[in-house]
């Protein structure tokens, strides 16, 4: 008997339509950094120049963001180089309703480029669209839409939008699910197999969806204006389209920690947290006196050794800036690990002698303090502490952001 995987629809729906790894509007997005098209992001290039492959709309056209519903007129494959990252497409579509931006065309040329296939936009009649200018050539926002549905009062609404409301920028918004009565049956199979033969069945999340016989019926989501809404506060302010709020910021940071410890603190714990403290308190006193005498005589930082009094003549107001200073006293959490370390290679000689070995191992522990830069990926600083004879102390730095005060002159 084959076997049966369950899935929850809202991870998995337009995957399981399409038969691929896509995202979109109402999936799970798990969208990396690189898959996102912002304004710096390089599009990828087809064989032919992109203003051969669709209507040029005038150079003034440049940065700009459209949404609109729209009636698909033709979604074609382009031809990629050799080894390209995504596959390209060509589309057109009729514009039904503009839901943000101006466009004076009825109708819409534009590229869009996916790693896994066919963009899964294609596969619905009626979509929430998002494309953006570059010189008057449009370019999907890469993965971004929602399928949409007429309702009965003669207006467009899409399916719950899960990935939307689980972006962290949207852990506050104050937009709501709401019962939507759509002019027909919005439904979707709850069994399928998938294109290596097994079985997939589908679980629909209550109360958004009806499960009847062997379909999820749609019973909530959202009309247009507000799936635009949730895509311009959560991914569109991500790729930096619209600025985020200090309370998303605020979000993202905590989100990014690490979780804290389980069960209570031993003994080696404390000992390491009342450390902390006084590391702590030695990043915010005047001058780095206190700050020399915890670290040792050699930080390891950027992968390379670098003596204490070099990194705080050359890296420490850098690495230790406003941000860190706000962040490292009650934005952090403790992690620890216990280790074989080669030192022979990152710290000096008379700072290796200091270091207390645990039987074959020596013990390292971390500290992780993340940090703000008002995208979707705030970066997370560790902080690497050894046990020596006269306590904890600092060996190690890593932070990728400061790499060049590190580098030699």
């Amino acid at each position: 008997m084959a076997k049966i995987i369950q899935v929850i629809v809202a991870f998995v729906l337009t995957f399981l339509l399409v038969g691929c790894n896509s995202q979109s509007g109402n999936t799970k997005s798990g969208l990396h950094k690189d898959d996102s098209l912002t304004n710096d992001h390089k599009v990828p290039t087809p064989l032919k120049s992109p203003r051969r492959l669709v209507k040029n709309y005038g150079a003034n056209d440049s940065n700009r963001l459209f949404a609109f519903v729209g009636e698909k007129i033709s979604v074609e494959p382009l031809a990629m180089p050799k080894g390209s990252f995504d596959n390209g497409f060509k589309a057109k579509y009729a514009i039904l309703k503009k839901v943000y931006g101006n466009f004076l065309e009825d109708t819409i040329e534009f590229l869009a480029f996916d790693h896994y296939g066919k963009p899964p936009f294609s596969m619905f009649k009626n979509v929430l669209l998002y494309v953006s200018a570059d010189s008057g050539t449009y370019y999907q926002q890469k993965y971004m839409y929602n399928d949409v549905y007429k309702t009965k009062d003669g207006r467009w609404a899409g399916i719950y939008a899960f990935d939307d409301y689980a972006h962290t920028y949207n852990k506050h918004t104050k937009i709501k699910p709401v019962k939507v009565e759509f002019a027909e049956r919005v439904a979707f199979p709850t069994r399928m197999v998938d294109d290596d033969g097994q079985k997939l069945v589908r679980l629909f999340p209550k109360p958004y969806f009806k499960t009847v016989g062997d379909s999820g019926i749609a019973i909530y989501g959202n009309y247009v204006e507000d799936l635009f809404e949730l895509k311009k506060s959560g991914y569109l302010s991500a790729r930096a389209l619209f600025e985020p709020t200090a309370q998303q910021e605020e979000d993202m940071v905590e989100s990014r920690q690490p979780e804290p410890a389980k069960t209570p603190p031993g003994k080696d714990e404390l000992k390491l947290l009342k450390f902390w403290k006084i590391f702590v308190a030695s990043l915010k006193e005047p001058g780095t006196k206190n700050f020399r005498n915890i670290a040792l005589d050699s930080l390891y930082i950027c992968d390379s050794v670098l003596s204490t009094d070099d990194f705080i003549g050359k890296c420490f107001e850098k690495v230790i800036d406003q941000e860190v200073q706000k962040r490292i006293t009650d934005k952090t959490k403790l992690e620890y690990i216990s280790n074989e370390v080669d030192f022979n290679n990152i710290v000096t000689s008379n700072a290796r002698k200091a270091i207390v070995r645990v039987g074959n191992e020596y013990r390292v522990r971390s500290m992780y303090v993340t940090c703000s830069t008002r995208n979707d990926h705030p970066p997370t600083m560790r902080f690497d502490f050894i046990e020596t004879r006269k306590g904890y102390r600092l060996y190690s730095i890593d932070y990728s952001s400061f790499k060049e005060c590190c580098q030699d002159d």
